[in-house]
Parts: C-alpha cells; sequence; structure tokens
C-alpha cells in the first residue's frame, strides 16, 4: 500500500484545474504546427543546452513515482492530442497538477523559471486571441503562488 497523498496534492490539483481552464482557450489557438512552434525565435542554441542540462541534473534527483505520474499524464496527455496537436482538457489538466507535483520540492523553481523567460514576440501574441493568452498569463502566476504556498 502507498502513504497518503501529500497535503499540499489537493491544493495544487485545485489550482492546476482552475489554470487549465482559464489557460485551455489559449493552448487551443496556437497553431502547433506552425514553423514558430518548432523553434524558440532569438534563444541562444548554447543556453537552450544549459537549461536542457539543469534539467537532466534536476530531473536524476526527483522522486521517482511522481515523475511516473507526471510522465504518465503527459504520454496520455500526447495519445489524446486531436489534429492541431491539442489535447483534452482533462488531460491537459491532469499534465499540469502531476508536473507540478513534480517541481513542487524545488524551491522557487516556477518563479526562476517565468523570471529567466523571453517576452513572448508580438507576432505570436497576434496568432491567438490576446485577452485568452493574458488570462492564460495571470492563471499561471496564481497557480505559481498556490505551488509557492506548498513549498516545505
Amino acid at each position: 500500500m502507498l502513504g497518503a497523498a501529500p497535503a499540499y496534492a489537493d491544493k495544487i490539483d485545485d489550482a492546476a484545474k482552475v489554470l487549465s481552464e482559464k489557460s485551455y482557450p489559449f493552448l487551443k489557438e496556437i497553431d502547433w504546427t506552425a514553423d514558430y512552434a518548432k523553434n524558440i525565435p532569438g534563444a541562444d542554441p548554447l543556453q537552450i543546452l544549459k537549461a536542457i542540462d539543469k534539467t537532466l541534473i534536476m530531473g536524476a534527483a526527483m522522486d521517482p513515482a511522481a515523475l511516473k505520474a507526471g510522465d504518465l499524464a503527459h504520454s496520455k496527455g500526447i495519445s489524446s492530442m486531436d489534429a492541431k496537436g491539442v489535447t483534452t482538457l482533462a488531460d491537459y489538466t491532469a499534465m499540469n497538477a502531476k508536473t507540478l507535483d513534480v517541481y513542487n520540492a524545488w524551491a522557487g523553481i516556477v518563479a526562476a523559471a517565468v523570471a529567466s523567460g523571453k517576452a513572448i514576440p508580438e507576432y505570436l501574441i497576434g496568432t491567438v486571441n490576446p485577452a485568452d493568452a493574458k488570462a492564460a498569463y495571470d492563471a499561471f502566476f496564481k497557480f505559481k503562488d498556490v505551488v509557492k504556498s506548498t513549498m516545505t
């Protein structure tokens, strides 16, 4: 028998549901088959490699059970994608919840990831409904605050 779920799980799951519902319209508007989704405009390949290296090191130190749950949620989400590369809202919600369960133990990771990110190029905002993009952005920061409040 596995142990009880961590106390933060319900808060993160609830916040993941809100994040998913607020950001899903934006997610569906992105053309995941477009060339801009294949490259990161203005990205430095060496910086990307350094970020990948940090991600791999961090991944090696993570809780294997949580990591497996996150992987399986992503696998299920990928298998339910439509022709535009968009998964279902339910699978998207599970992906958000399980991913942040994995990263919850790493204090500040959400804030650091956001702080080091590049501004979204205006031409990308022009490809979606700006109100949906703002709703997703705002929901992400609220989600970040919930995750931060659960960090031990």
